[in-house]
């Protein structure tokens, strides 16, 4: 399955993102500016009608929204994402003041650094809801919604996506 289902998976989850969003937007940094591939490559000639830096920026883009979802972002943090990671795909279609505006916009790291802090303002618990419910945690973090001092949202991860086991009890041959 595609979805996260442990801490370290999470972790990986981080770390590909944040790959993404240095390669995208800051392979080459100069002080607080960067150029990334997103940009690089709308210099390049188009290869047939392809633009490379198009192609590059949308494949990029739709590797941010996976890890997204892999994630489980809200949809609402995805859709965010998504309208962001449109306009920094397709200003390069509009000439050269397009591509301008696409090495200036930074879009990737825009849409990286909202999913990466969407993911510090959840809370991750492995395994299910009913799992969940017999921990310390899940009741100290239940006590400190009721009393007003906890907001994040909470995610369960799911079990360990493995069918429970039946329990293998050796046969009785029939008496008769």
């Amino acid at each position: 399955m595609f979805l996260a289902r442990t801490h370290v998976e999470l972790h990986n989850t981080r770390k590909s993102i944040e790959r993404i969003k240095k390669l995208s937007d800051n392979v080459v940094g100069v002080g607080p500016f960067g150029v990334g591939l997103d940009a690089a490559l709308n210099l390049l000639p188009p290869i047939g009608k392809v633009n490379p830096g198009v192609a590059y920026s949308g494949l990029a883009g739709a590797l941010l929204i996976f890890e997204g979802v892999r994630a489980r972002a809200s949809v609402m943090v995805l859709l965010q994402m998504a309208a962001i990671l449109a306009v920094d795909t397709l200003a390069p279609l509009f000439g050269k003041a397009g591509a301008v505006a696409d090495a200036l916009f930074t879009g990737h790291k825009w849409a990286a650094d909202l999913l990466l802090k969407h993911m510090e303002e959840t809370i991750y618990f492995e395994g299910t809801r009913a799992e969940a419910m017999g921990t310390v945690e899940y009741r100290d973090l239940m006590a400190r919604v009721r009393q007003g001092k906890e907001s994040r949202r909470v995610v369960f991860l799911g079990g360990d996506g493995a069918k429970e086991k039946p329990i293998d009890v050796p046969s009785i041959p029939p008496q008769g």
